[in-house]
């Protein structure tokens, strides 16, 4: 008898009988190591006629014990999908995929009945070999999934010439299914309806058997009544699983930087309204689409340390903004290339971007800090009602600090839920233009609403400029001239 490594017994004719009981109920070489308590990495890497062999020792060599139909237990995972065709198969869908990774990690998702395949052997294995298996529990058993990748991580890796690691930013994913899992699940939603009802009723929430609520229902429900209600198997030429869904995806890419915005007639966002378009671009559309070329991703996220509204102007060194491109394509960018990028940008006469980077997923949390928690400077073209003496322009400067209380602007009341805001202003100057108008210059915690502080919003901004200066004023137009955010790092562009 050849000697596994570190299985569950100790006993060569304990060890026998189970393996005779498992490849009586049609188990391939793999799923009766696994159940063995095999979980050495270099055994399981071996092909699947070095592991008959191996397991044939253990039974003083008898021939014909393996069942040449799909095993019930993995449903053939760990047996064609692990022959030279179907890797074959992966290695194409890779190249097909056109992705640029320097190493890649494997996902594979398999039909939810396996959980009751693999509880029904171990329950039958507890009923054998009590001594042995009482205590154990499916976490003990190397799964389907890591037995796969084991196996097919070197030869994949060998094939695409780029290393298998656990931690790598590019997915192969591969999607098992079986046609007959739900039926064989069925039998639990009569024992657990409360669990499987609700998603039956709502097809948002997708499958109605998942992982998680079939596991949740057997770490529940009594062995007496799973084994009445549920028998594995047997072998046969259908009980085999399918994947016919090979995908590739890489995680997604962050570039950072500055814009600045000089049109008033430009939303940073699309804007989109019943269908229609109402502008023929925006900031997020300048910028995206020189990096779309570039990176190839196929979705984006963009994301900015506040907004300005289409009317505004962004001036100074810029609004600190971030875009997560989804599913890139092309990751293999030098800042060279970025800097390429930034001069096709700002080919654009509304919009200007500098310090453009990659930056890391967790840096991105220092951009919604600023949302808050930063200061923001303005100028404004004012209108008041009537002239404004120098002596009142002069008095503004004087408030510092000024505590004021922001009702939700009507003009936002659609999009955001009706609260009452503190907010502060820390300085003001204002300078006269004319008689009737002047230009107000502000110092303000981020998140305040300088239109409504100009014009009081209907007394909903309390206090506002009109209640300082005892005139109504109004806000002719808006520039957002800093936003006091030391990020991303500056690049040293002018």
């Amino acid at each position: 008898m050849t000697a596994v490594p570190n299985i569950f017994s100790s006993d060569p004719t304990v060890t026998k009988e189970i393996v005779l009981l498992l490849t009586q109920d049609g188990l391939c070489p793999r799923c009766v190591l696994r159940f063995l308590g095999a979980g050495d990495v270099g055994l399981f890497r071996a092909t699947s006629e070095e592991l008959a062999q191996k397991v044939k020792s253990l039974v003083d060599d008898q021939d014909d014990i393996f069942s040449p139909l799909p095993c019930p237990a993995c449903l053939g995972i760990l047996q064609v999908y692990l022959e030279e065709g179907f890797l074959n198969r992966v290695v194409e869908a890779v190249r097909t995929s056109d992705h640029q990774f320097k190493n890649f990690i494997c996902s594979l998702t398999t039909p939810v009945c396996s959980l009751l395949r693999e509880h029904a052997i171990l329950l039958l294995l507890k009923e054998k070999f009590k001594s042995l298996y009482e205590h154990r529990e499916v976490e003990e058993i190397s799964s389907v999934k890591d037995v796969w990748k084991w196996r097919s991580g070197p030869l994949l890796a060998a094939a695409l010439d780029a290393p298998f690691e656990l931690k790598s930013k590019f997915d192969i994913i591969l999607n098992f299914t079986y046609e007959k899992s739900d039926k064989e699940c069925t039998f639990l939603s009569y024992h657990s309806p409360e669990v499987f009802r609700k998603r039956k009723q709502q097809r948002s929430y997708g499958d109605t058997y998942t992982r998680a609520n079939v596991a949740r229902v057997l770490s529940k429900m009594t062995e007496g009544y799973f084994k009445r209600n549920y028998s594995l198997p047997k072998s046969n030429e259908t009980n085999v699983c399918l994947c016919e869904d090979i995908r590739c995806v890489h995680d997604a890419v962050f570039v950072a930087g500055r814009y600045n915005k000089y049109s008033r007639t430009l939303s940073q966002t699309p804007w989109i309204l019943d269908g229609g378009r109402k502008s023929e671009s925006s900031v997020e559309e300048e910028i995206c689409g020189p990096l779309k070329k570039k990176f190839l991703f196929t979705e984006q996220r963009f994301s900015s340390s506040g907004r300005e509204d289409v009317d505004v102007r962004m001036l100074g060194k810029g609004r600190p903004f971030v875009v997560e491109m989804g599913d890139p394509h092309r990751v293999r960018l030098t800042p060279e290339d970025l800097a390429e990028i930034q001069q096709e940008i700002n080919k654009s006469a509304d919009v200007k971007v500098r310090d453009l980077q990659i930056v890391e997923k967790n840096d991105i949390n220092k951009l919604k800090e600023g949302e808050i928690e930063k200061t923001k400077t303005y100028s404004a073209l004012c209108w008041s009602k009537e002239p404004l003496s120098q002596e009142q322009l002069q008095k503004l400067q004087e408030v510092k600090d000024l505590v004021i209380y922001q009702k939700t602007p009507i003009r936002v009341l659609h999009r955001r839920p009706l609260a009452t805001r503190e907010r502060v202003v820390y300085s003001m100057s204002a300078e006269k233009v004319d008689d009737l108008h002047f230009t107000l210059n502000l110092l303000t915690q981020a998140g305040t609403y300088i239109k409504e502080f100009v014009h009081g919003d209907f007394g909903r901004t309390t206090p506002n400029l009109g209640t300082l200066t005892g005139v109504e004023c109004d806000i002719l137009e808006l520039d957002v001239q800093s936003v006091e955010l030391d990020w991303p790092p500056s690049l040293g562009d002018t």
